[in-house]
């Protein structure tokens, strides 16, 4: 083989998805507290894998799992986008200002609207009309049917020790718990059209891409130089048991099907026992959470010289 290629596909390896799995572990291990990643090239299969399959709390990441039983039950016509529900007073969740909390008792909202809100701003009192609507086994059915084991919804939001399923697990996790290898693998499936149809899967498609929290994954993306389609679900949330040293640290995850002009990928980031707990966006798990997903979308943006992309004669 001619001295030029061997020099270019030398080149190539170093900046491609094995240098990058260097690079992300390198962040992983430097992080002050627990970090998984997990990224599947869906244009190549070439993937980067940190910690990808230990198993974290899911925190309102496991809303994307509620989205997808909702849309399966919509499938077989149990309720339609339009299907009204009424909220109450008694049915919202906590004391946070989220947009359900906001509105007046008595107020008729449709599964849509539930849908939109649960997504795009994580309101809980959403996520519980939903929950309470399709059933917390039935999630965790849906979950099983795609070989997603590990990724469990315990509970409605704001239940903590009341589960309605794997009580003792729900101790350790909380709302829900998944790997990144599983989170990821979700939002594959949505993305390749394979949960309920495609049309539902473009539904849910849209649905990640209004997300409202930026502060991760599509942190240090260049959205000023390409389109990028970022359809995202992030979590948040404090660990249910304290440390040896009675400290509580935080969760934080973000999942997401990146779009680009050169590349399809899923990626997710999770990451508990967090030490920084600033709940501002210049805390160390966005940060370094938006400086993985910026090393992925350059090793998979990655194009090889035609002369190397072309299977040889």
């Amino acid at each position: 083989m001619p001295l030029l290629p061997i020099l270019l596909a030398t080149a190539l390896a170093a900046s491609g998805p094995a240098s990058a799995q260097a690079q992300v572990a390198a962040k992983v291990h430097a992080f002050h507290g627990e970090m998984g990643v997990y990224a599947k090239n869906l244009t190549t299969g070439e993937t980067i894998a940190v910690n990808a399959d230990q198993r974290f709390p899911t925190a309102s990441l496991i809303k994307v799992a509620v989205m997808a039983e909702v849309f399966r039950q919509m499938g077989e016509g149990k309720f339609a986008r339009t299907t009204p529900v009424a909220l109450r007073d008694d049915a919202k969740a906590g004391d946070e200002t989220v947009p359900l909390n906001m509105i007046h008792d008595g107020t008729v909202l449709t599964v849509g609207d539930l849908l939109h809100f649960m997504i795009a701003y994580s309101d809980n009192t959403a996520t519980n009309l939903l929950i309470g609507l399709v059933g917390t086994a039935n999630v965790d059915h849906l979950l099983d049917s795609y070989g997603l084991t590990k990724t469990r919804l315990y509970r409605p939001t704001f239940r903590d020790g009341h589960a309605d399923v794997l009580p003792e697990e729900e101790k350790e996790y909380g709302l829900g718990s998944t790997t990144p290898r599983e989170a990821a693998t979700l939002l594959e499936l949505i993305a390749e059209g394979k949960v309920v149809s495609r049309a539902a899967c473009d539904d849910m498609i849209a649905l990640l891409a209004q997300q409202q929290d930026r502060a991760m994954i599509p942190r240090s993306l260049p959205f000023e130089k390409e389109e990028i389609l970022v359809a995202n679900k992030t979590g948040w949330d404090e660990e249910k048991r304290p440390d040896a040293k009675g400290f509580k640290g935080d969760v934080r995850n973000d999942a997401a099907y990146v779009k680009t002009p050169k590349t399809r990928y899923v990626l997710a980031i999770c990451a508990r026992r967090i030490a920084d707990k600033n709940p501002g966006v210049d805390s160390e798990a966005l940060k370094t959470g938006g400086e993985i997903s910026r090393m992925i979308y350059d090793a998979f943006s990655a194009k090889a010289p035609a002369a190397l992309s072309k299977p040889s004669s």
